[in-house]
């Protein structure tokens, strides 16, 4: 008789095992959506954080090449003013000199 009941058990058991092992498929592929799911996500904040990254890439350049200009600017204007100063200079050193010259020949006509 209990020959008799193993036959009868075993299905039994086959059944269960199938059962414990198709729900554990299940469980599996869940966890494997859940992960893509998560990957996904993570792929698609990636993506937003190298968008973000190649705007700010891009506005520092923008940002550099108008420094760039305004150096440039600043050198020009620089320049313009050490020709100015250079002009000023020499007109000052011209008027020094002819007001030598008066007083030198102020005081000769103050000497006769």
């Amino acid at each position: 008789m209990n020959q008799a009941r193993s036959y009868k058990t075993l299905p039994l058991l086959g059944t269960s095992l199938f059962c414990l092992a198709m729900l554990g498929g299940c469980a599996t592929t869940d966890g494997l959506n859940r992960a893509q799911t998560t990957a996904d996500q993570a792929l698609q904040k990636a993506d937003e954080a190298n968008a973000n990254a190649n705007a700010a890439k891009a506005a520092a350049a923008q940002a550099s090449q108008k420094a760039d200009q305004a150096n440039a600017t600043a050198d020009s204007a620089k320049s313009t003013a050490d020709q100015a100063n250079s002009t000023a200079d020499a007109a000052k050193a011209e008027v020094d000199k002819l007001a030598e010259k008066i007083d030198r020949m102020f005081k000769k006509t103050m000497q006769k």
